[in-house]
């Protein structure tokens, strides 16, 4: 049991610790990449840093990682695809709190914009009422000298 554990520390510090660069055909240092393929899911490997730039590589490619029995790759490669489906339904969320703040932002909009003319007509009915005291004084007045003539007469 101890010996398993300690291959597995050992070979764990070696691909943490001691991965020292790795040196193309042409003496360059290769770039490290990860595979995510359904074949090689999360797979490391080196690849010569001017085959990312230009055609005058040496084509150098090295496997970091052994190979994964079946059921991990499929494994790995269907928590992949989950990931992406997440990653994609996180993108549909955010698109609709965007769309629900700008909802709410316009109904707080119209609803402050209703509040406006209501205080709008409030002060014109206000206004209204006043003007109506005074035709009903005008009238009131103009009909009691209608009165007062009619007396006098």
């Amino acid at each position: 049991m101890s010996s398993s554990s300690e291959s597995y520390n050992t070979i764990s510090i070696y691909r943490i610790e001691l991965n020292p660069p790795c040196l193309c055909r042409n003496q360059h240092v290769s770039k490290l990449r990860e595979a995510w393929k359904p074949n090689n899911p999360a797979r490391r490997y080196y690849i010569c840093t001017k085959s990312m730039i230009s055609n005058d590589s040496c084509n150098f490619f090295q496997w970091l990682d052994p190979t994964l029995p079946k059921h991990y790759k499929d494994m790995l490669w269907n928590m992949k695809l989950r990931n992406d489906d997440l990653l994609v339904r996180n993108g549909q969320v955010v698109e609709l709190q965007k769309k629900v703040e700008k909802h709410k932002l316009l109904r707080k909009a119209k609803k402050e914009l209703d509040e406006a003319r209501i205080q709008e007509l409030i002060i014109e009915i206000e206004s209204m009422k006043k003007m109506l005291k005074k035709v009903v004084l005008i009238t009131l007045v103009y009909l009691l000298f209608v009165v007062m003539y009619f007396q006098l007469v």
